[in-house]
């Protein structure tokens, strides 16, 4: 092909697509059409105004089953909002304090607090999520049969004193709020004294304290009722997003602060101010500008997982909407709503944050001088018992608050090693079976013995269920794999499309003697792997074509992947994984209709793709532009440059995030259980629906827990390696 007709050919090229995807467009709308009358299922959002009919146990505003669906959306937002608000504002309080744990001389209290960074890090939020859940249903004693205090925690919640307000009492409140956050905001922009904003605040609050009253939580019939109930699906779902983002705030916030420059610690110093002054007053207030972008895109995921209270059954947005949805058969309507719906959270916190960024004005990152190094732990001399005593006076012992601290760390990791191995070992059941069980105090090990099989291989046929195991083997053979230096490059990607293939024809079936399994029948471990496995390795290409295209000039193809990786990104996983359990079937003929699973894991492929090519994007950014044009004067045509020449480059950079993504799609595999699909955490939730196995969850989620943790800890172990290998080839 000549140059000129190839020049042509890559200029129409983007019209033909734009056709190909107008005419897909039309027939999937066709089909759509003919779907839904064939079920007898309208279109619009007529619906919104119709009778609910159902109820919801907690409110923010007044609902009752015979408001509209209006309004019970409504409840359902609010009840979102307040969630994403908790979970912001306590993982932010609690990524702070396990930074400055994390950077303390203190040995034990900095290895506790990084320790803790990777067990969080390194389990699934859902699985978390559960483990509280169990905690707080089945650990807790239930309803008070007498008299509660004015605080109670059973296990349907926590129980408070509300304050009862009538109507004038409620506009004075309001008018408070209102006031205080003037007064506050004048008080930041130094135009109103502290002590005055605090005695304004205080008469605007009077008129509130006059019109109202205390309800104390009291005994009733059935529970505690009267005063405020915060129920153990709120405080599972506050309690695990706050936990598990406080983890990855806490590196964020280490980052930022450690990205001061040393300094300004020095001058904070030779002024005579405390460390404690240096850090509250010098180092935190810069660190905070250069800390704003990553904590805004873990805020912005903290909104997101606000969503998995749908397992959990608390009422926020996405439960209310899949209530509806079962109840109107109307999905496109239904995902559109959480679509728009979080669309719009996102991009107002965006807002927010951008402007208060703004209004800080500059950014330590360009700052000259060199960056406070991070606190170095002095290696326990383990060999040289003559320096013990001096290494404990300097990282243990060093002066009277260190002290303390070190001998209640001391203490209380005795407590919780002594109760450890106690309900490990010593008071455990290793022999018999769940009557052995209930006579012990400890773990029930014959539970493992009794559901591991289940755990592992869910409904997988038993007699096949070998064929599981060498499935899951094969793709944790390719892991093994990844970190031999001499397979990475293609020859990785090719041995894990090998193994790929070889666990789906195991896991199939039908071929040499054989028996075929359907796709139904797949679950526990395999699946779980099988998911990731594939949504990594398929999204790696089409992130890279999302990269490129979203950096393309040419407008048409710019705008769709913008548009494609902005709207699954600023989408819930659950969001996406009901468009493919939900819509996809309405889109398509019957006779092309695809099992579930199938269906689940293009949802994933799409959802990791988004998150991949914008790693990948930023790694063609970190490369010179004059790469591009040097190898365009060496005669190397666009597509040439960019393959042998930019894309190797942008990789090497890129290689760590991506590997960081794949540890994400592993956790995130845990939510398929919520459309059906029988992952290892939902047969691990099934091995104790007996009544038998009932009380022994931990063991359960002990055991799933620890198979997340080595495979995720396993993952960032690979991209620690990837990374000190290309810094030393660099």
């Amino acid at each position: 092909m000549t140059p000129v007709r190839r020049r042509s050919a890559i200029a129409a090229l983007p019209w033909l697509l734009l056709a190909g995807g107008l005419a897909a467009s039309y027939a999937l709308f066709m089909t759509l059409t003919d779907n839904l009358a064939d079920r007898n299922i309208r279109t619009g959002f007529g619906f919104l105004f119709d009778r609910a009919g159902f109820a919801i146990g907690e409110t923010l505003i007044a609902y009752a089953p015979g408001d509209s669906y209006a309004a019970a959306l409504s409840v359902g937002l609010l009840n979102t909002l307040l969630i994403s608000a908790l979970g912001i504002i306590f993982s932010t309080l609690f990524g702070l304090a396990i930074c400055m744990a994390r950077l303390s001389s203190n040995w034990p209290f900095a290895k506790l607090s990084g320790l803790y960074i990777e067990l969080v890090r390194n389990i699934p939020l859902l699985l978390q999520m559960f483990v509280w859940y169990a905690i707080l249903l089945f650990g807790l004693p239930g309803p008070a049969a007498g008299s509660v205090g004015a605080f109670d925690l059973d296990n349907r919640g926590l129980h408070l004193p509300a304050l009862v307000l009538s109507d004038p009492g409620r506009l004075a409140l309001l008018t408070a709020i209102i006031a205080v956050a003037i007064l506050f905001g004048a008080v930041g922009r130094q135009r109103v004294r502290v002590r005055t904003a605090l005695a304004l605040a205080g008469i605007a609050s009077l008129s509130f304290i006059l019109w109202g009253g205390v309800d104390l939580p009291r005994a009733g019939r059935f529970g505690t009722v009267g005063g405020l109930s915060l129920s153990t699906e709120f405080l599972t779902l506050v309690a695990g997003l706050s936990v598990y983002a406080s983890a990855y705030l806490a590196e964020i916030f280490r980052g930022a602060i450690l990205a001061v420059p040393a300094g300004q610690r020095e001058a904070a110093r030779a002024l005579g101010l405390s460390p404690a002054q240096t850090m509250g007053r010098i180092v935190l207030p810069q660190a905070l500008r250069v800390a704003i972008p990553p904590m805004t895109s873990w805020h912005l995921n903290t909104i997101k997982n606000s969503s998995l209270g749908v397992a959990i059954g608390y009422p926020e947005f996405v439960s209310v909407v899949d209530t509806v949805i079962s109840q109107t058969g109307q999905a496109i309507e239904g995902v559109g709503l959480i679509v728009a719906t979080f669309l719009l959270l996102s991009l107002s916190l965006s807002f927010v944050t951008g402007r208060y960024a703004r209004r800080l004005g500059w950014s330590v990152a360009g700052q000259p001088g060199r960056s406070a190094e991070a606190p170095r732990l002095e290696p326990f001399p383990l060999r040289r018992m003559a320096d013990w005593p001096a290494w404990m006076r300097r990282n243990l012992f060093g002066g009277g608050g260190q002290s303390v601290l070190t001998l209640a760390i001391f203490v209380l990791a005795a407590l919780a090693i002594g109760k450890g191995l106690s309900w490990l070992l010593l008071d455990a059941t290793f022999a018999g079976g769940a009557i052995e069980c209930r006579l012990a105090s400890g773990a029930c090990w014959p539970f493992l013995r009794e559901n591991a099989r289940l755990i592992l291989f869910g409904t997988y046929p038993e007699a096949e269920q070998w064929r599981a195991a060498a499935a899951a083997a094969v793709l944790l053979l390719s892991l093994a794999l990844s970190f031999v230096p001499r397979f990475w490059g293609r020859r990785l990607g090719l041995v894990w499309v090998g193994a790929i293939l070889v666990a789906v024809l195991l896991l199939r079936g039908g071929f040499a003697g054989l028996v075929h399994v359907p796709m139904e029948k797949w679950s526990g471990l395999p699946v779980t792997l099988l998911l990731a496995s594939i949504a990594v390795v398929g999204a790696f290409p089409l992130a890279i074509v999302l990269a490129f295209g979203r950096r393309s000039s040419r407008r048409t193809l710019r705008w769709a992947s913008t548009a494609f990786i902005e709207l699954v990104r600023g989408t819930p996983l659950i969001g996406v994984l009901f468009l493919a359990a939900v819509m996809f079937p309405l889109f398509v003929p019957a006779y092309l209709s695809i099992d579930s699973l199938p269906r689940v894991q293009i949802a994933l492929l799409f959802f990791t793709a988004a998150y991949m090519a914008e790693v990948i994007r930023g790694g063609l950014l970190a490369v010179s532009a004059g790469q591009g044009e040097a190898a365009q004067a060496l005669g190397l045509s666009k597509w040439q440059a960019r393959r042998h020449v930019l894309l190797p480059q942008a990789l090497k950079v890129s290689v760590p995030g991506l590997v960081n993504t794949s540890i994400s799609e592993v956790k995130n595999t845990t939510l398929v259980l919520i459309v059906g699909v029988f992952d290892v955490l939902q047969t691990t939730r099934l091995s104790y629906v007996e009544a038998q196995w009932r009380p022994y969850f931990a063991e359960a989620y002990l055991f799933t827990g620890t198979i997340f943790f080595l495979l995720c800890f396993s993952l960032s172990r690979l991209s620690m390696k990837i990374e000190r290998k290309l810094n030393y080839a660099g």
